[in-house]
């Protein structure tokens, strides 16, 4: 078993520059409504799989401690850059373990739908909630199997196109494994000088708009012939569409007193349209 996640070195500039500061800006939303109205400022908490640490400025101007844990070098580089105050933690989630050393726990962007079986999730969970104090709380989100079933169909589904770079993720899911991954595609200009064509730069200004996804992709799909200079790379990145029962339980098994699974919206009805929030609450005497 790995206790590094290299492969994901070579995503991190992109990730940093394009779709970390969005997906940070939605889960920080969800962070106020659920986590922080349990905490008090001061509190340390642990940015489980961080990434790029775009949640964790936001929560060190807050007044609380932060550890960011990540299993690549790449994405902690950028973190440090993003967020210099906090502690970083270069390692496996399902081996680090820091007993009683959190207030809360966190991870987002369905990043533990990386976690290859059941078996290693429970070891994650295990090792957070001995990291965490009791009473302490552990809040993620996964991307669940109706979800997966319903919308990764293996077409391209966002990308930003820039006079400079591109990318696009296509998301596949085998239903009846459970199995899926989600493949990157980049361009990125690497000679210097070489300025695009008055028409190329004004139409890749405008598919940049929100309202052009749908051409830009398509266009992003055929970029490799009408830019062969620039760098093309591919990136296929497995995941896994965990049983949200089997999950929980899981969670019950290593610890965990209270497990509450809703919607984005804050219902108890989880939907094939929206990842499932897990709010997760260590028991035991204090």
């Amino acid at each position: 078993m790995s206790e590094r996640y290299d492969q994901y070195d070579s995503w991190a500039w992109l990730y940093d520059e394009t779709i970390g500061p969005v997906y940070g800006r939605e889960q920080m939303e969800v962070l106020e409504r659920v986590l922080l109205p349990l905490l008090e400022p001061g509190d340390h908490l642990f940015d489980l799989c961080c990434g790029t640490g775009q949640l964790i400025q936001g929560l060190l101007e807050a007044r609380y401690q932060v550890t960011g844990l990540d299993g690549s070098e790449e994405m902690l580089a950028r973190a440090r850059m993003n967020a210099p105050g906090a502690k970083y933690v270069l390692e496996d989630a399902r081996t680090y373990r820091a007993p009683g050393h959190f207030d809360a726990a966190f991870s987002t962007s369905a990043s533990l739908n990386h976690v290859p079986v059941i078996d290693d999730l429970r070891q994650v969970f295990e090792n957070v909630c001995v990291s965490l104090r009791v009473g302490g709380v552990f809040l993620f989100d996964l991307n669940h199997h109706g979800q997966m079933t319903k919308w990764w169909r293996e077409k391209p589904m966002e990308g930003t196109l820039t006079k400079d770079w591109a990318w696009m993720v296509t998301p596949k899911y085998e239903e009846y494994r459970r199995k899926g991954s989600f493949l990157v595609t980049t361009f990125r200009r690497v000679k210097k000088g070489g300025l695009l064509s008055p028409l190329k730069a004004l139409l890749y200004r405008t598919l940049a708009r929100p309202r052009f996804i749908g051409l830009r992709l398509k266009l992003i799909a055929k970029l490799k012939m009408l830019e062969p200079d620039w760098e093309h790379r591919e990136m296929e990145f497995p995941v896994v569409g965990h049983d949200l029962l089997k999950v929980r339980e899981t969670l019950f098994s290593v610890g965990f007193s209270e497990v509450e699974v809703q919607a984005l919206d804050g219902s108890d009805a989880v939907d094939a349209d929206h990842s499932a929030y897990f709010i997760c609450r260590k028991g035991g005497v204090s």
